[in-house]
This record gives structure tokens, sequence and C-alpha cells, in this order.
């Protein structure tokens, strides 16, 4: 096995000799052969010998006008066989990867967002797309823009970046929201500038998460210090926490977390909401497959549908900017 595959791949050999041999054992003569591969007799005689020569065997024992494997043959002729299928198996996968109907996808997404939107979007993208192997990956927005750029991910989603560097597709709105319980002095409303939490004890998401970068931002711009008593990972770990009472938890609109016994209530700077948007980025310089980009393409369609924290576009008095770095 090991030689006739090294043979194969020696100066002489092609797969088409491979497919005549295949094709005169079945048709049992090279007549008739030739018929079906539309050649000439004499031509495919010759094919034949420079196929043996090269080989170094006889494949066929000629009795009249009638062609008989040898032994040789015999052995070799399903080998044969195994080589033709796995090349037209190699021909169909490359014209799949090249019409973008099958490959990898390797995408990055907030522990929040795989939860509120990917982990819907996701079965019937891949109803729509079965060839395509989408690989998950969490992580912080910041970590996941640094992985894009390195060529680990080919998407991710989050904040739109700052700079040039990459390219980003807006999805939808991101508004950074403040949970406590009804209790709370803010608790009755429906949403209150980001001053108002001066001095307040507040929970939030490491900066790596835009949307803290966001509400840190627009502190600053009111010069509004609060009390900071939990920087996490996890931002239902910091609505349970303002569940109990212990402080004003600061999310995004993408968590999911159950509203009972809590109150929600967008953040405001200057009379606009405080947010952002959820965009998906990746990086210019690097090849983007065509089945990435119809995933971004099937993504935003979604998202024109459906997307978490969608009734807080009612309860805002303005929108996040989609397209503001973050």
């Amino acid at each position: 096995m090991h030689s006739f595959t090294g043979r194969l791949y020696s100066k002489g050999m092609e797969l088409r000799h491979l497919r005549y041999f295949v094709a005169v054992a079945d048709a049992g003569s090279v007549s008739r052969a030739a018929m079906q591969l539309q050649l000439t007799q004499p031509a495919l005689s010759r094919q034949l010998r420079d196929l043996e020569t090269e080989l170094g065997l006889p494949l066929f024992d000629r009795v009249g006008r009638r062609l008989h494997l040898t032994a040789e043959g015999e052995n070799l002729l399903e080998r044969t066989r195994e080589i033709l299928r796995a090349a037209e198996a190699l021909r169909e996968r490359a014209g799949a990867l090249a019409g973008g109907r099958t490959g990898t996808l390797r995408l990055g997404a907030t522990a929040q967002t795989l939860e509120s939107l990917i982990s819907a979007f996701l079965t019937g993208f891949r109803r729509a797309w079965p060839g395509i192997d989408v690989r998950l990956v969490e992580d912080g927005g910041v970590r996941l823009r640094a992985r894009v750029a390195r060529g680990e991910l080919h998407l991710a989603l989050g904040a739109v970046p700052s700079g040039e560097e990459l390219r980003a597709r807006p999805l939808f709105p991101v508004w950074v929201l403040a949970v406590m319980p009804p209790s709370h002095r803010l608790g009755r409303r429906r949403a209150f500038e980001v001053g108002e939490l001066d001095g307040e004890t507040v929970l939030l998401l490491r900066r790596d998460f835009a949307s803290r970068l966001r509400f840190d931002a627009a502190c600053e711009a009111a010069r509004v210090r609060p009390r900071v008593l939990l920087e996490g990972n996890d931002p239902h770990s910091l609505v349970s926490l303002a569940r109990g009472g212990h402080g004003i938890a600061v999310v995004p609109s993408t968590t999911i977390f159950s509203r009972s016994g809590l109150r929600v209530a967008p953040l405001l700077r200057g009379g606009r909401a405080v947010g952002g948007s959820t965009a998906a980025v990746w990086d210019p310089r690097r090849h983007l497959p065509s089945y990435a980009q119809a995933f971004v393409d099937a993504l935003f369609a979604y998202t024109r549908r459906s997307y978490p924290g969608k009734e807080f576009a009612r309860r805002a008095p303005s929108t996040p900017p989609l397209n503001a770095p973050g």
C-alpha cells in the first residue's frame, strides 16, 4: 500500500491513469472502456502501458480481445478505487470551502450575550448552515477584541472598537442599567441621571466590560464618585447582591435575570441614555470566510426583529448611538 501510494505521487502518474485503469477493469476490454471515456482505443492502450511501466508490474493479461486482471491488478484495484473516492471527496470539500458552505467559525462573546442572544439565534443558523461548525469563546469585551486582532477569532460580539485596526457592524443598542430593590430611594424612577448615584453603593463589572467603561466615562463627565462594593465577572452575582439590598447593580441590558422583587432603570447622562451597541467585530487585515460574513448578515437580520433589552427603547428618553466606540 505504501509503495503504491508513493508511486501515485511520482512524476509520471496522474489521477486520469487511475481512472482509465478502473474503467478498463470494469468494462473488461479496452474498446468498450475507450467508448465510455470518449477516447480512441490506441490512446487508451498507450495510457494503460504507461501506467504499468510506472508501477513496474502488469495489471492485465491479454487474452484475445478481452483483458483479465492479473493477481497484482486485482490487489491494486480496490486501493485505486479508494484513492479516486478520496480525490473526489477532496474536490467536493474544496468546492464547499470556496463556496462558504462548510468550515469552522470561531466566535467570541460575553457570557450575557451568549445567554441572551446567541443561544436562541444559533439554532436557526445551524439549521440553515449545517456545514458550519461554530466554536464559541466566552470572555470580556476588551479581551475579545484583542483575540480578534491576534487572529484567534473570526468574529467577536461586543462594543464598536475605537481606532482603525478593527472593523465593526453595529447590531443593536445596549443600555447601561441600574438594578435595585423597590425600597431604594431611586426605585420608582423609570430612568435617572448618573449624577443621582453620587455617594451610592454600587456593584460593578470589571473594567474589561464595555458597559463598565461607559459607566465610568459617564461618572467622570458628571463628576460623580459612587462607592464601589464589588467589581465582578458575573452580572448575575451583582443582581443577586442588589436584590439583597447591598447596593445598586450596574449591568448591560443584554443581561437576563428575573425582575421579581427588583426595579430596573436605564442610566442617563445629560438626558441621554448611557450605553452603546453590540456589534460584530472583525480584523480587516485577515481573511474573513464567506460563511462568517453570512453569519453577520443573518445575525443583523435577526436583531432587526428581536434583541435583548429591547423594552428599554420605550423607557429611555434616547437610544444609545450604535456607532459610538467603547
